[in-house]
């Protein structure tokens, strides 16, 4: 079976689904905090970037898990060619994975709870997580820095933009809602915005980061062959008793 994938259109498709959700987010919340109208027959939350249980963590929750099978195929071919970096490719798979459940299982959102009663929460770490998020990032950087130079420079240059985007939004813009809340102590369209850009970081990160692996696989996986084996099915056998032998 042969399946042709262009990285280029997989992106563009992404990159239209993450700008529809970040708009008709953000008119919801238009429509919540300047109009008044805070339902609209569910939809508002429905599609509400800063909401879970929703569209856009669906859809989040959905390309994160792409991405650690798009990982892990990578790590599997790896692994039969004998080359370097194994290790590499199934601890970024496992990453993507964890990230995709935590998505839909808000795990950091229950971690940040706990922490929020041994830490001070103030100022920009007001979400307690921030202050674990930050250096566990560096400590992946400067664990992925031999990996990453081995990649090819365009492979390379777009796994830092992909990363340098994500984070922006994950753990920059959280650091200013987080403030922006600790002032004000209210929710309002100012920090919806904030919310929405901070979603939209994360999500288009996650599409550039697609657009990379897929762009790496055409370049070093030339051929993925899907063999699917069929169980031989043997014939029944005829038991012959004396009424057949009589007839």
């Amino acid at each position: 079976m042969t399946l042709s994938i262009s990285p280029k259109k997989v992106a563009l498709v992404l990159t239209i689904v993450v700008i529809c959700l970040s708009i008709v987010s953000l008119a919801g919340q238009f429509s919540r905090y300047i109009l008044g109208h805070g339902n609209l027959f569910g939809l508002v939350r429905l599609f509400n970037v800063g909401e879970d249980s929703n569209i856009p963590t669906w859809y989040s929750s959905i390309t994160l898990l792409l991405c650690s099978l798009l990982l892990a195929l990578i790590a599997t071919s790896k692994k039969i060619v004998c080359t370097r970096f194994i290790l590499h490719w199934k601890v970024l798979s496992a990453i993507f994975l964890y990230l995709s459940i935590d998505e839909v299982a808000m795990i950091h959102e229950n971690a940040d709870r706990i922490l929020g009663s041994s830490i001070t929460r103030t100022g920009f770490l007001y979400y307690g997580w921030v202050a674990v998020g930050i250096p566990l990032t560096l400590i992946f950087l400067l664990s992925y820095l031999k990996f990453l130079t081995h990649l090819p420079r365009k492979i390379r240059l777009l796994f830092f933009l992909a990363g340098a985007i994500f984070v922006s939004g994950a753990i920059g813009a959280e650091m200013f809602a987080g403030r922006y809340e600790e002032l004000y102590s209210f929710k309002n369209m100012t920090h919806a915005m904030i919310t929405a850009v901070e979603e939209f970081c994360e999500m288009f990160g996650i599409v550039v980061f697609i657009y990379a692996l897929l762009s790496y696989m055409n370049l070093n996986l030339t051929e993925v062959h899907f063999c699917i084996q069929k169980a031989a099915i043997q014939p029944k056998r005829r038991v012959i008793d004396d009424a057949d032998i009589q007839q």
